[in-house]
Formats: C-alpha cells, structure tokens, sequence
C-alpha cells in the first residue's frame, strides 16, 4: 500500500489515492471549490490535504461543521494525520467563553468548529479571520438562507487577503436552483464530482446493493383509506365553491400549505369576509387528515390510533379549533376512528413492521455479529419498532434520536448520544432505530445493513442514509414501500431528484455555468475612513446577537459591541436607544406588561428613545385576539405619554438599514462617545471602572476615561483632592469641586 507523502501529513497514515491527490490539487488550483462524492469517497482527506498545503504555506486553516458532534470528529482527524502540534489543532463551539475563542483563535494553526460560534465572534468583532488561508465548509449543502455557513462565508471573502473556499457535500440538492443558490453563497467557482462508478474511484470504494420492498396494505387499511380519501375530496370541493381551486382533483401538502397562507394573507386584507374563515378552517382540516393518511400508508395501526385519538380528546376540550371538530364530527372520520381501534383490537400491524422483523431475523441468523440502522422518519413510530422489535431474542434495538422533546417523546441528549453509539459499537445493541439526526452529523461506525421504513422525497437524505453502509465492505440498503401509496410517489421523486442533481453537476463542472456572486456595495456602507474613530459603533444585546438585524448591521461594516444591556436592543448615541419589536413580540409584550416597563426605563436613562415595529402593519390587528381600540390606545399612550416615536420596517433588513442610519447620523461628527451607565452586565472590567465614574455629576465617557488614564484605578480617583482633580484633562474648578463635595458628603446631610 502506498501512503501520501507531506511534509505536514503524518506518515504511513493517508492512503495513495490518485483521485483524491487530483481533487486537492484542483482546489489549490482552480480556487473556491465544490466538492460533491458520496460518504465514504473521502472527502475529509481532500480537505486535510488541501489544509497541509496551506499551512505548509504558513497560513490558517478554518473547518467548520454544522454540529459538535462533528466538529469534534473532524478536529480527531486532523490530529491522527496532520503532522502539528497537538495544541495548534484546537476545537471551537458556543460551549466555550467568547474570550477563550478569542485566544484560541489567535493561536491556533488550525480549528474545527461550529458554524454559529464562529458567525457570533464576528458579528462582535472578537475574531479576524483575515489571515485564514482555508475555510472549509463540511456538509455545504446548508448554505441556504439565513444559516450560519452564508455570513462567515461573505464575511470570509470581503476581509481576507487570500481567500480559498473548499465546500464538502454528498449532495447539494436535486434542483438546480437550489444548487446554484449553494454556489453563490459560498462564491465557488470550480465544481468537482466523484460517484462510485467514476472509473478511478472503482477500485477504491465497495458496492452497495439497494433492494426495494413492496408490500400489499390489508383489506381493512385500504378500508380506512378510502374513507379518508372521500373526506378529503369532499373539502377540497368546498374549497372550489369559495373560490380556492388549484385546477388539479387533489391538493398535494405543498397545494395545502400555500393555500392556507394565501387565505391568511386575503384574511389580513379583508377581515370582514366569512368565507375566508370557513376556507381557513376546511384547510386545517385537509392538512390534518392528510397526516392521518400518511400515518396509515406509511408507518401503522398504532400511530394512526394514537393521532386519531388525539384528536377526538381535542374536540371535546374548550377552545378547540373548528377544524378538529369538524373533523371529529365527520361520519367517515367516526368510521375511520372505529376501524382503527378494531386493528388495534385484533393486534394487526403495518406489513412492513412483519417485513422489518423477518429482514432483521434474516440478517442476524446469517451473520450474528451484524449492525443496522433502521431510519424512520415519524419519531412517535420509532418507540413504536423499538417495543415491537425487543421482544424477539436475535434483535437488540435502540432509540436513537435528536435532542429535541417532542411531546411525551423525551430526546436524547448529545452524551446519551455518544454512549448509544459506543453501544452499538460494543455490540449491547446491534440495532439502531433512528430519526433523520443519524443521516449526518454524527461519528456512527459502519454498518452492514440499512433499512429505509419508508422511501424519502429528498435526494440528499436518500444518498446520507445509503452511505452510512459498504465504507469498509460491500454493503446493503432496504427500502420498504407501500404499494398504491405515497411511498411509491417519494420512491420516484427521490430518484427522479437524484438523477436531476448528477445531471445539473456535470453541467455546472463548466466554469461558465456557475453563477458568480459579487460582493453587494450595500456591505461597505461604513467605508468613509479607515480611521477607527470614523466607522460606526453600535452596542448590541446580547439576546440580539444571532438575529438577522445584528447579522446585515456587521455587513455594512458596524463595529458591533455585544453587551447584556438592561435597557433596549441597540443603542446607538448618548441619547439613543432602540427597542426593535415584531409584531408578535410588541402584542404579547402589550399583553403581559412588560412593554410599558421597557418604555419607562428607556425614558429614564435616554433623552431620544426610540421603538421600531417590524413586520407588516396591517397584521397589527388580526395576529392576537386583541380589540383594535385597546392596541390604537397603546399606541397613542406610547406616543403622548411616554412622548417616544414608533417606526415602522418591513423586515430585518429594512430595519438593520434604518439602526445603521439613525446610528451615523449620531456618531460621525460628533465627538461624544456612548454612554455605558445603561447596560452593566457582562462589561469587562475597564468597562465596569468606566461605568462606575459616568456615575458621577457631570462626568461622561470621554472624562471617565481621562480620570482613569490619570489616577489608574477607581479608588486613587475617589480619592483625589480638588487639586488633583483638576488635574485632569477638560476638568475644570466647577466639576472638581462638584465631584469632590459629593464623595465626602456625608448621607442625608443636604445643603
């Protein structure tokens, strides 16, 4: 066998293979890359090649991770085959304090981390990331919206020197869209892909054989289904007559789901129109039934036995939506309900839980000490395979969920995790009955075998659940499906997805296919000096950090300062302050109390308070069961009483433009600095000196800072004479002696 050799590659640890030598070396090439290939191609090893180059270049490395988890994976890694020192190679999550990160930052060669750590340290300026010669993005299929990976990515390129992006995924996406919307965001430029049938890939990888399962529902669940069926076509003709056909005999869930909001949205504009709530109602109830309907086709008696119930204990509770009632009400549902208890009665399961049992016998018999993953998709069915499936002696099952709790349904914690995973490795369990947390993310050993309870519409997912088998030695993926159901329609739409994606990729392997993204001119708004003192301050709450407001603040070049400020959001001068304010948050806000104390300590403590309303207005009135008068009455009492204006924006960018405005027009010019006597928690210590002496009579800022530069620490300047005081720069007789007559004044003696 022949090993990489490196100078920074330990060696005898990374196998020769010529096409992942040839991928590292298009990425150093050909710049920002998009590397697509299956689990188990190694990717991981064309990134810690491409990063032994850069650092062998003196520069930095950055991997980032989409969870701990993995993030601790691929800091492992790089310590069993970079040739570094051990504390060169550090990890980096939220779990450790933004000073610490700080630290490590500036030391480390190489880091591995969580995305939302590191778009944190930015946005507050605690990290630069200018001398990062690498920033590697695993599982780059997430660059999409508001996640983590576009910021640091956009932030990457506008402030380093040299900037190279290597983008790992085993699928960006079926669509095409969604695909070119992955490469804008991470500015690639090269796309580079590996499939297991490539004719330098064969030798290396094992195949996996993927078999699909179809079984026959029972008379009596076609039974249900039928009765289900008639339900649903019966609203979606009512929904005709109210004027919301689609033009299609049924609503697919998407159909569902934008037709409810267009109701919302007509019932926003037009609030005196009955029709629209009997609309919205019959809605709701098509997407309910539509649940119960995939519950039956795909998972079993006992899961749609637990839905049906609940919603017949829903009905008869005060306060219960009309939907369920009607539902509830509804002839064919009573039957449905019926024949579903009469299953349960008769201990008559899903055919592919049978399936599954007699696949799992088959598998341990032929080959005892075997692993599986069994992935179904409905976390209350899990618990449901799990009792059925330990009760016969060769199986050994496990839970293995997310974090999350659900209901009654506790999860998992990220240490229960680990030890499910150790156990399986350990053989206490040879199978693990999982939710889609176990499609990436998380170190699971190679298995044997991979079941699929049910086919899957997203390409992505059906690729990560297949390679989580055959890394070592040939391996084997089962998908059971339900014939004459929505199984068979995912079944097809995950393959048509699949091919669609290949298809797009070879296509986008053309340089001039892939979108290029530029740098909007909006993100350099504050470039009018490089002097410090001229670019724009903006204290921030720490509660406000993540949002999409402080995010397109860092963009336009807003030196962030993250504080836990006891009054406000933002502040933006010594008289402004800002509270931002959804919709949602100022009704509830209004409902609970907590408003008109905000307002009164924004009044106390700032001469310019200021409320910004985000969201769109006419919602105001129609998102909470709150009389319209008493919301104007609130209005106009913020107005006159507390005297502070109200602005409205429509989004987090309208209102991240408006707080970076207000903030310049303040700040450039003016020689004042922000006051910090509002705020104190979570200051560091020069700040906490600073905010002690603000507190004192005429003492702002600038001479708290000139008294502390003068006498070093906060009790030398207590205990100053008059003489001494003046000393100071812009201290003049009247404020020395105003400051001095205070502190010697003994309490309750007033003159």
């Amino acid at each position: 066998m022949n090993y990489i050799s490196h100078p920074l590659i330990k060696p005898n640890t990374v196998e020769s293979k010529l096409y992942q030598e040839v991928l590292a070396a298009r990425v150093l090439e050909k710049g920002n890359s998009l590397v697509v290939a299956p689990t188990a191609l190694g990717k991981t090893i064309v990134a810690i090649m491409t990063a032994a180059e850069i650092i062998n270049q003196k520069r930095k490395v950055l991997f980032v991770a989409p969870t701990k988890p993995l993030a601790v994976q691929h800091e492992a890694s790089m310590r069993k085959f970079l040739n570094i020192a051990d504390e060169k190679i550090v990890l980096m999550t939220g779990a450790i304090s933004p000073e610490k990160r700080k630290e490590i930052f500036e030391n480390a060669s190489i880091i591995s981390a969580t995305p939302q750590s590191i778009q944190n340290d930015l946005v507050s300026g605690k990290i630069n990331i200018s001398d990062f010669g690498l920033v590697v993005f695993d599982e780059a299929h997430r660059a999409m919206g508001n996640y983590s990976y576009v910021f640091i990515a956009e932030h990457y390129m506008r402030k380093a020197k040299n900037p190279l992006i290597l983008a790992l995924t085993a699928s960006p996406g079926g669509e095409e869209e969604k695909i070119q919307s992955v490469c804008r965001n991470l500015f690639i430029k090269n796309v580079e892909i590996k499939q297991h049938d490539d004719e330098d890939v064969k030798q290396y990888v094992n195949p996996i054989d993927v078999e699909w399962v179809k079984l026959e529902l029972p008379a009596k669940f076609l039974e249900i289904k039928k009765l289900l069926d008639e339900f649903q076509q019966k609203q979606v003709d009512i929904l005709k007559t109210l004027g919301f056909g689609t033009g299609k005999k049924y609503f697919s869930r998407i159909d569902m789901l934008q037709l409810q909001a267009r109701i919302r949205k007509e019932i926003t504009a037009n609030v005196r129109n009955p029709a629209l709530y009997l609309a919205a109602s019959r809605t709701a109830a098509l997407l309910k039934v539509a649940h119960a309907l995939t519950l039956l086709e795909t998972q079993g008696t006992e899961s749609l036995n637990d839905y049906m119930q609940k919603m017949s204990g829903d009905s008869s509770k005060s306060g219960a939506s009309k939907a369920v009632k009607m539902i509830m009400a509804n002839t064919n549902m009573l039957k449905a309900k019926n024949l579903c208890q009469e299953l349960m009665n008769e201990h008559i399961v899903h055919p592919k839980l049978e399936a599954l049992k007699h696949i799992l016998i088959d598998q341990f018999d032929k080959k005892p000490n075997s692993k599986v993953i069994v992935f179904n998709h409905y976390r209350g069915n899990i618990i449901t395979l799990k009792n059925y499936l330990e009760k016969i002696e060769s199986i050994k099952p496990k839970r293995f969920v997310g974090q999350a709790t659900k209901g009654d349904d506790k999860g998992l914690s990220q240490k229960e995790q680990g030890q499910a995973i150790t156990d399986l490795k350990d053989g206490k369990y040879n199978t693990l009955i999982a939710s889609s947390v176990a499609e990436e993310g998380i170190d699971i050993p190679e298995v044997d075998l991979v079941i699929f309870y049910e086919p899957v519409p997203s390409e992505i997912r059906m690729i990560q659940r297949r390679g989580r088998t055959g890394r070592k030695e040939a391996g084997k993926a089962i998908v059971l499906l339900a014939k004459g159901t929505r199984d068979e329609a995912f079944y097809y739409a995950s393959r048509a997805k699949e091919k669609k994606m290949k298809t797009t990729l070879r296509q986008l392997q053309n340089p001039k296919a892939i979108p290029e993204k530029k740098l909007d001119s909006q993100t350099t708004l504050a470039k009018y000096s490089e002097n410090f003192a001229e670019q724009i301050i903006i204290y921030v709450d720490s509660r406000e950090q993540a949002s999409g407001v402080t995010i397109k603040l860092s963009k336009m070049d807003a030196v962030i300062k993250v504080k836990q400020l006891e009054v406000g959001d933002f502040i933006l001068s010594d008289k402004v302050v800002v509270e931002r304010k959804t919709i949602e948050d100022f009704l509830s806000s209004l409902i609970d109390g907590r408003l008109f104390n905000q307002l009164t300590m924004m009044s106390s403590n700032y001469d310019s308070p200021l409320i910004i309303l985000e969201g769109n207005h006419d919602e105001l009135y129609t998102t909470r069961n709150i009389h319209e008068n008493a919301i104007k009455a609130a209005l106009a009492s913020i107005a006159l009483n507390y005297r502070i204006p109200i602005l409205y924006t429509h989004d987090v960018e309208e209102t991240a433009k408006l707080v970076y405005l207000i903030a310049k027009r303040e700040q450039l010019g003016s020689e004042k600095e922000i006051k910090l006597r509002v705020g104190r928690k979570g200051l560091t210590i020069s700040e906490q000196q600073q905010y002690i002496l603000e507190g004192f009579p005429l003492v702002g800022p600038s001479l708290a800072k000139a008294l502390l530069q003068k006498f070093g620490t906060v009790r030398a300047a207590i205990n100053a004479s008059i003489k001494e005081l003046q000393e100071v720069e812009n201290m003049g007789p009247k404020k020395a002696k105003k400051i001095h007559e205070v502190l010697n004044a003994v309490f309750g003696e007033e003159k």
